[in-house]
């Protein structure tokens, strides 16, 4: 097999999009994947970081033959200094196993990642991922204080540090964060925890019509109610995450999360349902993980074709509006502007690119974006997956150039090349 051929052996490890490995490697040590690296570089191949492989399909397609690095094996936590609310793990920690390290000092991530039993953190932050609480909690980029990396040349570099303060040198943490694997392969990161609430609280409130979502927003916002998660499902939605609760599905429904010590959650609750009596369920503390669950679990549900949307938190009652709920199931984290749709029934690739053109066209109206999260390989060069090229794709590129100008690092996925 030559390195100009894509393999087709079902016994190789998938890249994703149908794409084969050449062959995986399971590195035990940094200095294994630095040797790796280096070997795939002088033979002129291409290396594919691969965690949980859970986000195998996002992005472009890879662009050419190469080996896939297994990075699971490298799975230590480095430093805890649990009074210094800070850890530093190793990148194919899995998350599970480090909110279940955290949970031995009743502390947590800041912020929420799907299929946590299966997804590594250094995918999590090279995908930068993230659930409902964005809303009181932040990105992963706001929570990730230091990160080592393996770079096209096989060596490790180092940036941040592992105090919260560290402000010396370049911000390599946030470049990482989101990078999808391609300006070098994440190998230990220290993050920012905090201890778990002493209450928690989510308020699901079935309402008429998605207009109805402003008006909440505007009541927050003059209110002294301070929620981590400000959540907006249309009827599909609400179906698809209530039914299995045992909570009304197939309404627009506006999800409110709150936590903090037990009595400011009980006076934020109370504060908020003034007035508001009909049909509200109020999940409290040990009640409320499988719905957190659920909000977070959406975004990694099946489906044939999905997508992200970010626009400003003022347009996204009317975005959700012009989607039909019996083609679309949508969430909003609508506190940030962030919608998330998944496809329902049947759809060929023409529908698929009207459906697309006709979202993209509504949110860059609304000076937002709109990318393709999953969808049928055959179907990205059409609904092209990151969007119309802007202004801002060539600082990417010059980014992507310097980290790595051979292009070794998951050639093909990065914006622009797809």
């Amino acid at each position: 097999m030559t390195r100009s051929t894509w393999p087709d052996s079902p016994d190789l490890p998938p890249l994703g999009d149908g794409r084969r490995a050449l062959a995986v490697h399971q590195p035990h040590s940094v200095e294994d994947l630095c040797e790796v690296v280096r070997s795939e570089a002088e033979a002129g191949g291409a290396v594919y970081p691969q965690g949980g492989r859970t986000a195998l399909d996002y992005g472009g397609t890879p662009a050419r033959p190469g080996v896939a690095v297994d990075l699971t094996a490298l799975k230590q936590v480095v430093d805890y200094p649990h009074a210094d609310m800070t850890i530093t793990v190793q990148g194919g920690l899995n998350v599970a196993s480090l909110q279940s390290v955290l949970a031995e000092h009743h502390q947590r991530l800041l912020f929420d990642v799907p299929t946590a039993d299966r997804a590594t953190i250094g995918g999590a932050l090279a995908t930068g991922v993230f659930g409902p609480r964005r809303y009181g909690q932040g990105r992963p980029r706001d929570s990730i204080i230091g990160v080592s990396f393996v770079t096209s040349k096989g060596v490790e570099v180092k940036g941040g540090g592992r105090v919260v303060k560290n402000v010396a040198g370049y911000d390599f943490p946030k470049l990482l964060t989101g990078s999808l694997g391609t300006l070098g392969v994440i190998t230990q990161a220290t993050l920012k925890v905090r201890p778990k609430p002493g209450g928690s609280a989510l308020i699901w409130l079935p309402v008429d019509e998605p207009t109805t979502l402003d008006a909440n927003l505007a009541s927050l916002d003059a209110s002294s109610t301070r929620p981590v998660a400000v959540e907006f499902l249309n009827p599909s939605a609400a179906a698809i995450i209530g039914d299995a609760l045992g909570l009304k599905g197939g309404s627009w429904t506006f999800v409110l999360g709150i936590e903090d010590d037990a009595a400011s959650v009980d006076w934020q609750v109370e504060h908020f349902l003034s007035g508001k009596t009909s049909g509200v369920d109020v999940l409290r503390n040990d009640e409320t993980p499988p719905l957190w669950s659920a909000l977070t679990d959406f975004q990694a549900g099946p489906a044939l074709l999905a997508c992200t949307a970010n626009l400003r938190p003022s347009r996204v009652a009317g975005f959700m509006a012009a989607l039909d709920p019996e083609r679309w199931a949508v969430q909003a984290h609508a506190g940030s502007g962030v919608v998330r749709m998944r496809a329902r029934g049947d759809w060929n690739e023409d529908q698929a690119v009207e459906a697309v053109s006709a979202a993209r066209a509504q949110a860059v109206r609304d000076s937002g974006a709109l990318v393709v999260t999953c969808c049928p390989t055959a179907w990205k060069p059409r609904l092209r997956v990151w969007g119309d090229p802007r202004p801002d794709w060539a600082l990417g590129k010059a980014v992507k150039q310097a980290l790595d100008p051979i292009g070794l690092m998951n050639p093909g996925r990065f914006v622009g090349e797809a």
